[in-house]
């Protein structure tokens, strides 16, 4: 069967985008079910920059379960698991699903997700689009010292709906140790369903850098969860001011810490390109 999709991406962090609503019949049964479709060895194909489109992810536009919320978000990863949350795959899954939206005239989205209800706002203008996000109130499960061959370190164990592990360096890692202690925090003991991995520098009390390891895509140029679980720990400890500028590996964007704890991430994704994939059940 064909699918219609777009290639979009947000810093570098590239998703798949299908509008699965075109596929229902009678809006409620689907005549395709999208875990068979976009089954882990499907999504694996299509994201294979050689083989497939290439892409870090799948993302699916459905309608909600209830009238709580506009649109529901499905993200399968590039090795086929799925997640719960992806900022980066939201600033997408909004611009996209607001394509109809007239010029200059924004949309206020309430997403469900697998991780709960999130907000985007799509602004629109002659000078292009962004997204504002609210990537909802982080939790900290844990804070511990860690030793990982001849590095120590302080992590930081933090939920955006998805885990994340924040450490901060005085200085970012070499390529070769980044790739090496990535993977291997990862899948550590400490993390039974694996996590995402952050490691922060911070620049100034307005800006922090991160390089990012993310869970289930490997080494990837920005993760919107991972943007804001940064900026979160860098004003729990002082570090930083409310407002901060994240730069990652394929551009930069701005998170800024509300009263009561939501982080709010300014995001400006971009399209691609469109096609058709036809996928062999």
């Amino acid at each position: 069967m064909n699918f219609e999709f777009t290639k979009m991406h947000h810093l570098g962090n590239d998703f798949i985008m299908v509008d699965f609503r075109k596929y229902e019949e009678d809006g409620c049964r689907f005549r395709v079910k999208f875990d068979e479709a976009f089954s882990p060895d499907a999504v694996k194909m299509m994201c294979d920059r050689h083989f497939g489109i290439g892409a870090d992810g799948v993302v699916g536009v459905f309608n909600p379960s209830s009238k709580l919320y506009d649109l529901k978000m499905r993200i399968i990863n590039s090795d086929g698991s799925e997640a719960k949350m992806c900022g980066n795959g939201l600033a997408c899954f909004a611009l996209f699903a607001s394509a109809d939206a007239p010029s200059g005239r924004g949309r206020t989205l309430r997403v469900e997700t697998l991780s709960g209800p999130r907000g985007a706002e799509v602004k629109k203008s002659r000078a292009g689009c962004s997204a504002v996000l609210d990537m909802g109130e982080p939790v900290i499960d844990f804070i511990k010292d860690f030793r990982i061959g001849k590095y120590k370190f302080k992590i930081n164990s933090v939920s955006m709906g998805n885990p994340h592990c924040v450490i901060f360096l005085d200085e970012p890692l070499p390529d070769s140790e980044f790739e090496r202690l990535g993977p291997a925090i990862e899948r550590h003991r400490l993390f039974p369903d694996k996590t995402n991995v952050e490691f922060v520098t911070v620049k100034s009390r307005a800006e922090i850098s991160v390089q990012v390891w993310e869970r289930g895509a490997g080494k990837t140029l920005a993760c919107g969860t991972g943007a804001s679980a940064a900026a979160f720990m860098a004003v729990s400890y002082k570090f930083c001011g409310p407002r901060i500028k994240v730069l990652l590996p394929g551009g930069s964007c701005t998170a800024e810490i509300k009263t009561g704890g939501h982080v709010h991430l300014e995001c400006s994704p971009v399209k691609v390109f469109e096609g058709i994939m036809d996928i062999s059940l």
